[in-house]
């Protein structure tokens, strides 16, 4: 009698890799900010104001949301993976709003150690990048291998303040964007074992994330940029 045998869905590599780059993430953006935010009971830790609260929770939200969208892929649940999808419509550009209201409010407070133009700069351009990848990721919905890769490369585009709160960088600039600047190489291994080449929505970015980074100082001690923090503490 022949025994009927219901077929494995093949894994794919792209099901282990961006899960767990996704892990990646979240556990950087964790050590970051593990004593002041989350050990700290999150919505019961003692941040400044509830303009940072929401600002967290956003942030938080978003690479929870990207955890769960590549699980969904991953698992083949692509119908729930595009219902929940609408949520990358809305949590971004509040983000974007609520990330730039909170650097303005930390350049008044002198919430942290790194001089307000730095802070300026370096916190607002990842955000506009953050805009424009995901814009393009978007409108790349239709092309997986694309889509996915923009979606991850998007949130490593603004997870410098987190490496700069790690208690072993000590809010050193070089040491942050050194350490900015080599988490997408993992991507980029993945796309050379992977598809032997890199992917232009990989490299693209990266490169992108490469001029912000070595312009944010010579940028920062311009002279519009200095007319702009002494616009917000004017604020």
């Amino acid at each position: 009698m022949a025994t009927m045998v219901r077929p494995r869905a093949n894994v794919r590599a792209d099901d282990i890799f961006f899960p767990a780059m996704t892990l990646v993430i979240l556990a950087v953006v964790v050590y970051g900010f593990a004593e002041s935010y989350f050990l700290a009971g999150m919505v019961r830790a003692k941040l400044p104001n509830a303009l940072v609260h929401i600002h967290g929770a956003l942030f938080v939200s978003w690479i929870l949301l990207l955890l769960v969208q590549t699980g969904l892929v991953a698992a083949r649940r692509v119908r729930w993976h595009m219902t929940l999808g609408i949520l990358g419509l809305i949590l971004p550009p509040l983000m974007i709003v609520f990330g730039t209201l909170t650097v303005f409010d930390s350049i008044r407070r002198s919430g942290t150690p790194v001089p307000p133009q730095i802070l300026l700069v370096g916190d607002l351009e990842p955000l506009i990048l953050f805009a424009g990848l995901i814009t393009w990721g978007l409108l790349d919905r239709r092309k997986p291998a694309s889509h996915k890769r923009l979606m991850v490369m998007s949130t490593l585009a603004i997870i410098a303040p987190a490496i700069d709160r790690w208690p072993i960088l000590h809010h050193e600039v070089l040491g942050t964007l050194a350490v900015y600047l080599a988490l997408p190489l993992l991507l980029f291994a993945y796309d050379v074992w992977s598809l032997r080449r890199i992917h232009r929505s990989t490299w693209v970015p990266y490169a992108i994330m490469i001029a912000l980074g070595f312009t944010l100082l010579p940028l920062s001690q311009t002279a519009l940029v200095q007319r702009c923090v002494a616009w917000v503490l004017r604020g």
